[in-house]
């Protein structure tokens, strides 16, 4: 048992109480505090060492109030006691460990999350989560002996040079991991291995974190509501009733369809990406020969605000690439408005029947959706031979023409 794989709003008394009685001890994601770190320059010096492992390894939790007895070596034990933390003001503890990650690790972190866990009996406790960093390994800098640390089950060690080495490594090739993802996923697709029939033309939408999360799947099995599991995957545009299952890639959710024309399906990988597929964005309008962006544009921003949602509920961090390929529109044209004068616009169809656009990188995932993915959008309208999605207005989305 490890709270790390569980959503923050899951973690309460009862869990710390479970803690207790299965004597689950400190580890690779978990370790125990008595108190919180104080100002002087060993207790800041421990908290941003703890820290930086965490961020090094695989992420996890610290949580404060929390007594693990140790032996005469000073290596935790298994037995437990809660404490609490007396007086607990989490603002003020927040702004003042976040002042010192701030100026005591380099590069930053990625945001750590604080979750106050309220005790019917005694004083609360609190959970500090540090999720895996994508921009590894971060060099703890507060005083004179810089060091990287990472962690494993007997908890924090410094990286020797062989360790630092493949920990930059490890960075370099998550991008090239993402991209051949893509790859394979999209080829795939276009051979006809998918979850749905689908028809010639389609919208393939992908959301994948740049760092695995393995924890994500297990979060994502402990919401005990089908309804709840499924709804923030629904896919957008689906015009017929939805269904939904598990399968070797994780869990899909698909309209029920017998027309290859109006299917669309979204799936969950077991790390918390995503990819959804849709056909009826791209619907050809027979009086002007092409589809209307409009439709394809909202349909994504959609996607991505419900997966976002459902990002904050299983701990997926970012940074997530993201990345549009159409398929199915050679001799298409891309539409900016129907009929009147908002139609206006050049006459230039694609030249290719597949458009793998390049991904971007979304490091900030409360930035609104429909800003994130306008790079996508701009690059789908440069094919058509537009300068740029005609459908912002002061760097945000609008539906009105």
């Amino acid at each position: 048992m490890t709270t790390f794989q569980l959503p923050l709003n899951r973690v309460d008394a009862a869990t710390l109480d479970a803690l207790v009685a299965n004597s689950v001890g400190e580890g690779r994601q978990l370790e125990y505090k008595e108190r919180l770190p104080g100002d002087r320059d060993p207790e800041k010096l421990e908290f941003l060492r703890d820290v930086a492992s965490f961020a090094n390894t695989a992420g996890g939790d610290i949580i404060y109030g929390m007594r693990a007895r140790r032996d005469a070596d000073g290596k935790p034990m298994d037995e437990l006691e809660i404490v609490g933390i007396p007086e607990l003001n989490l603002d003020s503890v927040k702004l003042r460990l976040e002042n010192m990650l701030r100026d005591g690790i380099a590069p930053r972190l990625p945001p750590v999350e604080f979750h106050k866990i309220v005790r019917p009996e005694g004083h609360p406790c609190l959970l500090l989560r540090v999720p895996r960093s994508w921009i590894a390994p971060h060099m703890v800098t507060f005083k004179a002996d810089p060091r990287f640390y990472a962690r494993n089950s007997g908890g924090k060690y410094p990286l020797d040079v062989v360790g630092i080495r493949e920990a930059f490594l490890a960075g370099e090739t998550a991008h090239q991991r993402v991209r051949t993802f893509r790859t394979d996923r999209v080829s795939l697709i276009l051979s006809g291995e998918s979850p749905v029939k689908l028809g010639r033309a389609k919208l393939i939408f992908h959301a994948l974190p740049l760092v695995q999360n393995p924890e994500a799947w297990q979060r994502f099995l402990a919401v005990e509501d089908e309804m709840a599991r499924a709804s923030n995957l629904f896919p957008a545009s689906a015009t017929s009733s939805i269904d939904w299952r598990f399968n070797l890639d994780g869990f899909v959710v698909l309209s029920v369809t017998q027309d290859p024309d109006l299917a669309a399906y979204c799936q969950m990988f077991r790390d918390g990406g995503v990819e959804s597929v849709l056909c009826r964005v791209l619907d050809v309008d027979p009086k002007y020969g092409g589809f209307f962006g409009s439709s394809m544009e909202q349909a994504v921003i959609q996607t991505l605000t419900r997966w976002t949602r459902l990002w904050g509920q299983l701990g997926v961090e970012p940074p997530v690439v993201l990345s549009l390929t159409l398929a199915g529109v050679k001799s298409r044209k891309i539409l900016r408005w129907p009929g009147g004068a908002f139609f206006s616009g050049p006459d230039e169809t694609f030249d290719r029947d597949a458009i793998l656009v390049p991904e971007t990188i979304a490091y900030d995932l409360n930035t609104y959706a429909d800003v994130l993915l306008k790079p996508l959008f701009d690059y789908v309208w440069n094919g058509g031979g537009w300068e740029r999605s005609p459908h912002y207005r002061n760097g945000r989305w609008s539906d009105k023409p």
